[in-house]
């Protein structure tokens, strides 16, 4: 747990984990203690149609998941990976024959979970089609085992900023997805601003999308005001403005150890979001937020 300076408590986590319940390769008693020792709060295990309970502590609580996907490997006929976090019962749903995506969606909230869109470049997901869902309460911008040497289309940004420019505004997150245990593990989580350290606090703070996805750099403020964008974060090389305009001469603020920056919304403008990098190369991500009706 950390506190920011107006005494805020944020929470660190890892929504999407795989363990040798189906295709990770360490136990789900291995992967909490990774986790836990690398200083995380919050856990969800999240095998392949295989449900884990929830399990808490004092100082660290593994939320409920699974990960319920449909289609083949076969991009052309379409692949959904969804994961349902949170739920206080297992989600009704069976594997074959293979649910439709919104019936899985509707399915964990009838489990009073939440449901998460995961990789959706890796899996090639069509913005078009996923705005015809309705439900989900986040998705996945950057997802660790999607990256090289695993794999490839970690980044979903574009897909992220397709959905927006329909007036549909996913919350962003991030998550290892570990599977391998060979540097997918504790790189890519959830900071989640919250009272407490307990499964009703933390879902109540992502669906009301009180957190900001990282890799390392800190989101301090994000506002807008009198058509203005500003944020503050800790020291980082580049801070870039996402929106639906084209070109703006304002985009990308650059510097050894910026803390803040601002950028004025043009008139066309109808979302933002922010991208925070560091000398490193690690990168923070805002949800996108509307700025004016499209």
């Amino acid at each position: 747990m950390q506190l920011d300076a107006h005494g805020q408590r944020w929470y660190r986590g890892n929504l999407h984990a795989h363990t040798t319940l189906s295709d990770g390769k360490q136990t789900p008693e291995k992967c909490i203690e990774i986790y836990r020792s690398a200083g995380y709060d919050f856990l969800a295990i999240t095998d392949h149609w295989r449900w884990h309970p929830e399990e808490s502590s004092p100082d660290f609580l593994l939320l409920s998941g699974a990960e319920y996907d449909t289609g083949t490997n076969d991009v052309t006929q379409g692949v959904y990976h969804i994961l349902g976090v949170g739920a206080k019962t297992p989600p009704a749903l069976i594997r074959r024959p293979a649910p439709c995506p919104q019936g899985i969606i509707d399915a964990i909230h009838q489990a009073d979970g939440i449901a998460i869109l995961a990789h959706p470049a890796w899996s090639l997901n069509r913005s078009e089609e996923v705005a015809q869902l309705s439900g989900f309460d986040g998705t996945e911008i950057y997802n660790t085992v999607s990256g090289i040497p695993w794999n490839a289309r970690p980044y979903s940004g574009q897909f992220v900023d397709e959905l927006a420019v329909q007036g549909r505004y996913l919350p962003c997150m991030a998550a290892d997805d570990v599977h391998f245990y060979q540097g997918d593990q504790t790189r890519s989580y959830l900071m989640v601003q919250c009272d407490a350290l307990s499964r009703e606090d933390i879902l109540n703070a992502l669906r009301q999308g009180r957190y900001y996805a990282t890799q390392g750099p800190r989101v301090e403020s994000f506002v807008v005001e009198d058509g203005v964008v500003k944020v503050e974060c800790s020291p980082v090389q580049h801070i870039v403005f996402y929106s639906n305009a084209i070109y703006s001469s304002h985009r990308v603020a650059s510097g050894e150890g910026i803390t803040q920056a601002c950028y004025p919304l043009q008139e066309i403008e109808t979302y933002v979001r922010v991208e925070l990098i560091d000398a490193q190369g690690n990168t923070a991500w805002t949800s996108p937020v509307a700025v004016k009706k499209p």
